[in-house]
């Protein structure tokens, strides 16, 4: 199964190797760039919903471990561990807040990461269409 963050596929082109010189020696320049804005949109699509799924997981963690805390504490006094309830019941609700906390860092990772890939793909999207308009004024075939 092909994920958007999976690379594509070469048969027989040359590839771009970080830290490392052609094999044929020397370096630099000649070569394009070619950005596929599809995949960069299909990848950012794929971590707004992953967004949506961890929000999803995280109100189940949330129900559970209040829940859970709830159930120790259903035939106890409640409150402070001395009064008859059970400690653990309230280090749910701390590792709960805690789960919380480190949910809202991941969306709010996920969400800039998605915002930075739309932004990219449209400042390729629109400097793509400018060279297109200058190639186009400059030739003679129209």
């Amino acid at each position: 199964m092909s994920t958007p963050f999976d690379a594509p596929q070469h048969s027989g082109s040359t590839r771009t190797r970080l830290n490392s010189v052609p094999a044929e020696g020397g370096g630099g320049g000649g070569g394009g760039t070619n950005v596929d804005t599809q995949r960069l949109d299909e990848a950012a699509n794929a971590l707004v919903e992953l967004r949506g799924d961890t929000e999803n997981v995280d109100n189940g963690a949330d129900d559970d471990c209040l829940s859970a805390s709830r159930g120790l504490n259903k035939h106890s006094a409640g409150g402070m561990a001395e009064a008859g309830s059970w400690a653990t019941a309230g280090s749910l609700v701390t590792m709960d807040v805690r789960w919380g906390s480190q949910v809202l860092n991941l969306k709010s990772l996920l969400q800039e990461i998605s915002d930075k890939l739309h932004t990219t793909t449209g400042h390729y999207t629109r400097t793509e269409q400018e060279e297109q308009a200058r190639q186009h004024s400059i030739t003679p075939f129209g």
